[in-house]
């Protein structure tokens, strides 16, 4: 039996299903949302590589308000820390502003993977060096 996974909450399903019976929407309706909401949906896909689609891109596009959707799929997927360096370096590509710091602070103190906290705290460095210190101290 084939099986697909509904567009908007990524729920497995037969292959044949025309509305998901978990949210009730149809299955394979791909034209709801702009691009960037669709990016920020598929922060919550169970495919990491779908997930790494959707961190690159919305790096690539300086989505400053994605922020906190990057720093809440790290936390999502905390054994996934290639995923989290991905996250991080999506961050510091941002334009610059509070999102972009807040976003790396919460990732240094509250992700478990050493290497994600490392590399927050270096991204923090590399982007306000005098006041790397005072970040890591909160």
């Amino acid at each position: 039996m084939n099986e697909v996974f509904c567009m908007h909450c990524f729920a497995l399903l037969p292959a044949q299903t025309i509305i998901c019976p978990v949210c009730n929407r149809a299955a394979e309706d791909t034209d709801v949302g702009d691009y960037r909401e669709k990016l920020v949906n598929a922060l919550h896909h169970p495919l990491a590589e779908v997930r790494m689609r959707a961190i690159i891109a919305l790096g690539l596009r300086h989505d400053k308000p994605a922020a906190d959707a990057l720093v809440a799929c790290a936390l999502r997927n905390p054994v996934d820390v290639v995923e989290g360096l991905q996250i991080i370096d999506a961050l510091k590509i941002l334009d610059d502003g509070k999102p972009r710091m807040m976003a790396l602070h919460y990732l240094f103190v509250r992700h478990p993977a050493s290497a994600v906290k490392q590399a927050a705290l270096a991204a923090i460095n590399n982007v306000l060096p005098r006041d790397a210190e005072e970040w890591s101290n909160q």
